[in-house]
């Protein structure tokens, strides 16, 4: 769309199409999906506008139709990299109209808790993301300003009791650069549906000591905002005789795996014909959904859970269809030769950072020598700044933009570790990759 074409902006917001009677919505009470409609409408949606907006509430036991307040005394945290965050599950975004899936985000706490460490500084992980999102890479700091926040306590309406958030949802569509379009006259996707899946509280809320196994937390006032382009008269008579559009973003698509061995191998047949590049992040089976854990770590792997025992990774393989690609050699660390060694390896981490965005220009991250050191590996709340930022990671199309073809060959790993424990981790693989989006009258395809 021409920009000196376009009309005004308008701002919109959205209430939940399923919202309960009595107005909060958690997952203790059976409310786990939370979903919004934007219409169908002659008009554009600014994706990276879409904020989801609301009140958050964390309640260590039931009582009544709220619970009872965590004292300050009380040893109940959330993630203090996500914080608000770590309440999202599942993002699914699809046309309102013909209910085709456009994209689809699972796991999405675990892929939020290495990307916005990734690409956001402490300095707004403090600032921007701590007023927006209540993060404060902290945990006592965080588990004072956000658990045991007693803002609304004292009044008659406990319905405002806790934090208030204002958070955007990365995802690959809704950050496209593009402009959405919102018509099912043949040049959008005929509205929007954005269905958020709230994550357990048990994979939400820590409590270390086991005591609190009850806590719970609610949200109240939910809503969606966003910002349209209202196109003007002569672009609306342009559009509608154009009939048809197209949309480039990139996806983001995820897997999941475990791995038990010292010579961990995994494999999937991503059937994406543009894939830019991989990330994966590891936690031990047992910490997930596990109230007693903070399920949102993104640890190395480990022998030992109550010693934090490193199980290091000598030695990673990326292959396509059974080849080395992109890196055309063994990606050996520092620890294959010095196994005594505190420091992160240089190479895991640049191609871990590099999956994300062209590792040169990444000027932003929390990645340094205090998160990503071989030491403070603990399964308490005693770790530096947020914790373990660990990663494996690469990219596949850092210059062209047009990524590799998966859809015939498949993607592999092969990571040589001390993992001899009977200690199962969990791999979660998240892919990027550039996909097409076809809008015309008939409805919309997603080309993968």
């Amino acid at each position: 769309m021409s920009n000196n074409l376009a009309g005004s902006n308008s701002y919109i917001q959205l209430f939940p199409s399923n919202h309960p009677s009595n107005g909060t919505v958690s997952y203790r009470d059976g409310n786990p999906v939370v979903s919004f409609i934007l219409g169908e409408q002659d008009r554009y949606l600014i994706g990276s506008s879409v904020r989801l907006v609301g009140n958050i509430s964390i309640y260590k036991t039931p009582s009544g139709d709220f619970g009872n307040i965590p004292l300050a005394t009380d040893n109940l945290e959330v993630s203090p990299k996500l914080s608000t965050y770590g309440m999202l599950d599942q993002i699914v975004i699809s046309s309102q109209k013909s209910k085709n899936v456009i994209e689809h985000v699972r796991h999405y706490g675990r892929y939020l808790a290495s990307y916005l460490p990734a690409v956001s500084s402490i300095q707004e992980a403090q600032n921007h993301l701590g007023v927006t999102a209540n993060t404060l890479p902290n945990t006592k700091a965080n588990r004072l300003q956000y658990v045991n926040n007693l803002n609304g306590s004292s009044g008659t309406d406990r319905n405002f009791r806790g934090n208030s958030f204002c958070i955007n949802m990365p995802t690959g569509f809704l950050n496209s650069k593009q402009p959405i379009g919102l018509s099912g006259r043949g040049w959008g996707t005929g509205g929007l549906q954005f269905d958020i899946h709230l994550a357990p509280d048990s994979q939400f809320l820590v409590n270390f000591d086991g005591t609190l196994n009850q806590s719970f937390y609610q949200l109240t006032n939910v809503s969606l905002i966003c910002e349209v382009i209202n196109p003007s008269v002569d672009e609306l008579s342009r559009l509608m005789s154009q009939g048809s559009a197209t949309m480039e973003y990139n996806a983001i698509s995820s897997y999941y795996t475990t791995i038990a061995s010292s010579n961990a191998i995994i494999n999937f047949r991503l059937g994406l014909s543009r894939v830019l590049g991989i990330f994966m992040n590891f936690i031990p089976s047992t910490y997930l959904n596990n109230l007693t854990y903070d399920s949102y770590q993104t640890m190395p792997l480990i022998n030992d859970l109550g010693a934090g025992t490193l199980a290091p990774i000598n030695q990673v393989i990326f292959t396509k269809g059974g080849q080395r690609v992109p890196l055309q050699y063994n990606l050996d660390t520092n620890v294959r030769d010095d196994p005594t060694s505190q420091i992160a390896d240089p190479q895991l981490y640049r191609n871990f950072m590099n999956a994300f965005v062209p590792y040169m220009k990444n000027q932003k991250t929390q990645i340094g020598p205090i998160t990503s050191n071989r030491i403070g590996v603990t399964n308490t709340s005693d770790f530096a700044d947020a914790g373990q930022m660990f990663g494996v990671g690469v990219s596949f199309d850092s210059i062209s933009g047009q990524g590799l073809d998966f859809r015939t060959e498949n993607f592999g790993a092969q990571i040589e570790c001390g993992l001899t424990a009977d200690n199962p981790h969990s791999a979660f693989l998240f892919v990027r990759s550039q996909q097409t989006i076809v809008m015309n009258a008939n409805g919309v395809q997603v080309i993968t």
